[in-house]
């Protein structure tokens, strides 16, 4: 029998995360509980941190983050799951009845409108307990770790925008970032055939991994003087495909100045400021498309646990620390101090 309260990590105000003694969240019909195991610290959990809200106009009390999780079934309601099944949740909060649903585009839902997710506008997975829909909930077989499924929501993103662009065997990636998402997507790039793989960053904080794992061939200073000259010679005139995953001015003019006439810049990064300046005219002149992608599909989500699970890539290669839940408020603060060298934290509630 589950207990009536729970330890989770209560966002109380800016900069601010404290492990407090919460009620365990009632069971509805549809819904399923779980006792969470492991919880991915995301970016957009420290830009929650930083603002000390979430994204629910109206949050409640003991608002707690966390949508990168995972856990085993300990009460399987009315659904099909069982007791002590090991389950992830997808967490889009898609209607499953609109026209991008039905369309098999649940990541443009119209319900979601790019907002609602689990762990932003409802209570996620920074805690012992979760209890959610389970229709957003997903076997986990054997082979995918409790780490790594800590690493399937930016895998899945990663996933997604690979299959979003063109690229082809043989081309030429840029990959403007350092961040997890960017880490991932150079993986999957190479696995997809890049025969070139170029990392634009500003420092060196987040690139120890990248550099063991090995899968860029070359890194170039996103703010030097010569950056655009120096992408071209790297490529010898231009990347077939830039992937932004940064979500500022800045990186999306280091895409046009590193992709070739006629290529391709996919942007995933999430831009803070409302609007982003850049060059239209170099996109115009040369042709270039820009591509938005966000999320994944239903089936993308599927594919990406079965990706883990067949050993295509391992998601554990880029955890940088796992630590217990009541460390969450100095994982944050790790993620954001300029000494730090943090890719990627895993929680254990």
């Amino acid at each position: 029998m589950t207990k009536n309260t729970m330890k989770a990590g209560v966002l109380v105000g800016p900069g601010r995360v404290e492990i407090r003694d919460v009620p365990v969240p009632d069971m509805a019909p549809g819904m399923i509980r779980i006792r969470v195991r492991t919880c991915g610290v995301c970016g957009s959990d420290i830009h929650m941190w930083k603002e000390g809200k979430g994204w629910n106009p109206e949050r409640p009390d003991n608002f707690i983050m966390g949508h990168e999780f995972c856990g085993v079934v300990t009460d399987s309601g009315d659904s099909d799951f069982r007791a002590g099944e090991r389950v992830t949740f997808w967490a889009n909060l898609y209607c499953g009845e609109c026209d991008m649903c039905r369309s098999g585009r649940e990541q443009l839902c119209r319900a979601v409108n790019g907002t609602n997710y689990i762990g932003f506008v409802c209570n996620g997975g920074y805690a012992e307990y979760f209890v959610g829909k389970a229709m957003n909930a997903y076997r986990l077989p054997d082979t995918v770790s409790d780490v790594a499924a800590g690493l399937i929501d930016p895998l899945m993103v990663a996933y997604h925008a690979v299959r979003r662009s063109g690229l082809k065997l043989h081309d030429k990636v840029l990959v403007v970032g350092s961040g997890i998402i960017a880490q991932l997507i150079g993986g999957l790039a190479k696995r997809a055939g890049a025969s070139l793989l170029v990392m634009s960053r500003i420092d060196d904080r987040q690139t120890d991994k990248a550099r063991e794992i090995g899968d860029f061939d070359a890194y170039v200073y996103g703010n030097a003087s010569d950056r655009a000259e120096r992408m071209r010679e790297l490529s010898e005139g231009g990347f077939d495909v830039a992937f932004e995953a940064v979500g500022s001015g800045d990186s999306l003019a280091a895409c046009l100045d590193g992709v070739k006439p006629g290529g391709e810049v996919v942007m995933i990064g999430n831009s803070i400021a409302p609007t982003v300046p850049f060059e239209l005219n170099l996109a115009v002149l040369h042709e270039v498309r820009l591509t938005g992608s966000v999320s994944c599909t239903r089936r993308e989500f599927e594919e990406t646990i079965d990706l883990i699970a067949r050993g295509i890539i391992d998601p554990e290669k880029y955890v940088t620390d796992v630590l217990p839940l009541a460390e969450l408020q100095q994982a944050l603060e790790m993620q954001v101090s300029p000494e730090g060298h943090v890719l990627k934290t895993v929680i254990r509630p």
